[in-house]
Formats: structure tokens, sequence, C-alpha cells
């Protein structure tokens, strides 16, 4: 472990002892604060120092028809973490000699704009490939009829249509069709869909029994039901019926708090993946200087970084989520709601709480020698 590691864990080895209490009631605060401002039905957030929780709590709604409330066993739709799962099954394929991040994307699919973009900057979002979603006519249909059945090419085509907007490499851009194209790719080379792949082969040996890439529009019980705004004289409509093939390998997954707890851990160790290929997954591109959309300080391959933490975020019909670890505190945050919002709501608390949780770097210096200096008064009167 190193100095720095050391000094930022400290805190968190007397946090027991001095204001466990305070900051689970801080966090709740803050998350609170954030749900009434942006009309969020129901939030689901979790805070773990190791397996120990610091905090967990569900509050507000599952159900506006019923008023149900939401519970911390909830499974929601994750979205884009979606994306951390599909190229960890990517990775492992790297890992068997299967494909490699050098092998350009034209050679599994053949027309797509950027053919020569490769594996590689298609999951660290460098390829330059279309973002289908940011297409009007794709969102109108996928807006008539959330129930519609897409195939990949079909979104794949989307993009196709609009072009390429850079050459592969020249800009960091966040982009849908990058991971439902590796999850054609993934198909391709192992002769399995890839929810059979993500099921067998990631979600299986971290026995993670809550999460599952569907196939239907069906969300195991129990389920919180999630809701968009897109008239104010309307209100809230329920968009929870909705075909995980719209987004595919990009965000099609189910998961609950317990195991995005689990996951988020696995994915910033690699314990999928060879020690060699999570160092590949980890060489981080910086975002700090602005990019389109992100609301990472630093992406990789299928895995970002916000405020030191790693793990993915996700946006889906109705749904937000966060899933986070910080290897040097030893951390977890798992943040879920059941809104589509134009703002990343978990997001937003998680950066609000993680001042918290990481405090400044003189902050821990002053409460380490307060906790040297009491110690060594102590010392002295026992004398």
């Amino acid at each position: 472990m190193t100095l720095t590691s050391l000094i930022r864990l400290t805190p968190l080895l007397i946090l027991p002892t001095l204001a466990q209490a305070d900051l689970a009631s801080d966090i709740y605060d803050i998350a609170a604060a954030h749900q009434d401002a942006q009309g969020v039905p129901g939030m689901i957030v979790g805070v773990w120092q190791g397996d120990s929780a610091i905090t967990t709590f569900a509050r507000g709604v599952g159900n506006l028809d019923t008023s149900a409330p939401i519970t911390t066993s909830d499974h929601t739709r994750i979205g884009s973490v979606t994306k951390s799962f599909t190229v960890t099954r990517l990775l492992q394929l790297v890992d068997n000699g299967q494909v490699s991040l050098d092998d350009p994307i034209s050679k599994y699919l053949p027309t797509i704009e950027n053919g020569s973009a490769t594996l590689r900057q298609l999951a660290n979002m460098t390829s330059g490939i279309y973002n289908y979603t940011a297409d009007g006519a794709f969102v109108n249909e996928l807006f008539n009829d959330l129930t519609r059945e897409w195939a990949p090419q079909e979104l794949v085509d989307v993009a196709d249509r609009n072009g390429a907007n850079f050459a592969p490499g020249a800009q960091w851009q966040y982009s849908n069709t990058n991971t439902v194209a590796l999850g054609m790719v993934i198909e391709q080379v192992t002769g399995n869909t890839l929810a059979h792949e993500i099921n067998t082969n990631v979600l299986a040996p971290l026995g993670l029994d809550n999460t599952l890439y569907p196939v239907t529009v069906d969300i195991p019980d129990p389920f919180s039901r999630g809701y968009g705004v897109f008239d104010s004289e309307v209100g809230y409509e329920d968009i929870t019926t909705s075909s995980p093939s719209s987004s595919a390998g990009s965000g099609a997954m189910v998961a609950d708090m317990e195991d995005l707890r689990i996951w988020a851990e696995a994915l910033a160790y690699g314990t999928l993946l060879s020690p060699e290929i999570q160092a590949e997954r980890l060489q981080m591109i910086d975002l700090s200087g602005g990019g389109d959309g992100p609301e990472y300080d630093a992406y990789g391959l299928g895995i970002g970084e916000i405020d030191g933490f790693l793990g993915h975020t996700g946006d889906y019909l109705g749904y937000q989520a966060l899933a986070l670890y910080d290897k040097d505190t030893d951390q977890t945050v798992v943040i879920l709601t059941n809104l589509l919002s134009g703002e990343h709501i978990p997001t937003d608390i998680f950066r609000d709480i993680a001042p918290l949780l990481i405090p400044e770097p003189a902050h821990y210096a002053l409460m380490f020698g307060g906790v040297l200096l009491g110690a060594l008064v102590w010392r002295r009167r026992g004398r």
C-alpha cells in the first residue's frame, strides 16, 4: 500500500468510532435533496466500506399507481452499466486468444462505417462511430412502440446512415453503437447469443443471481417501475415495459443493488480477467478537458472513473444507475433511480457525497495528525 493510499484510508479506519452515523445521515440528506429537487419517484442507495454497509436505504415509491414503496431488493434496468459486462466478455475472449483488441471492426462487420476502428477503440469510445440513439427518427420509432424488437444490425444501420463522426482515434465520444457492435462480435465469435455469453461467463462465476441479460420485456420480481415526464401537463408516464433489444449490448441488463455492489468491485479488480488484460482495460483516457457529454473524469475499456472511483453509470427508459468502487479505500457506491431524466441524477448525488467518503488530503493529514497527537498525549499521561 502506498503512503497516499494509507493517508486516504486512515479516516475510514477510525470512521466507525467517530462519525459513521453522521456520515450515513449526511448521505441520506444529500440523496433526498436531489430526489426531491428532480421529482424522482423512487431511489435506492448503498454505500459500503468493504463488506460492511455504511448505509443502505430506499426512499420513495416503486409504483405510482399503487403507492408501493421502492425497496433495496428491487430489480431495475441498469442501462449502460451493461457496457461493462459486454466489454468484460469481450476481454475474456481476448484473454483466450479468440479475438484481438487490435482487430478492425470490419473483420466482423464488413459494412460498418469507420470499419478500420479497432475493437479497442470501440471499447474505449474513440472509434468515431455515430451514436444511434442520437438519431431523431430512431428515437421517434422507439417511443412509438417501446415493445418493438430490434435486431442489433438494425441499430448499427441507424448509425451508418448518419456517417461517422470523426476518424478512428481522433477524439473521444460516447456512442452506444460501439457496444452494440461489440456484442455482435461476441455472438459471431462464440456462436451464442450475447445473453447466453454474459449470463454464463460473467454472471454465473460471480454468483450474480439477481442480474440478467433479459430477452423479453419482463423484469424479475420484485422490481421498481420506471417513469418519464415528457409533458408537464400529463406528468409521469410509465415506460417500464420496453424491449431490451433497443439497446442490446449497450444497455439491456437488469440488476439489483446487492449484485451491483459485488460487480463494481469485481470490475475494478478485473476478477474475471488476467492481470495483463485488466491493465489494458485500465489504460484510461483523460476526459478532464471535456468531451461529448460524459459524466466521467476518465474512461478505459468499458469502465469509467469518477472522483477516483471505478465503474460505470447507466441510463435507460425509466431508469438511471451508478455502480462504483474505490480500490484505495475499499468503498463501493450504488445508486439507482426510476426516472428517465436529462440530468444523470445518480452521478450528481455521487459527486456530492464523494468528498464525504474521501476528504481532501489536507483534511486527512489533519485527522491523521490529530489521532497521532492524541495517542502521544495518552501515552504520556499513562506514564
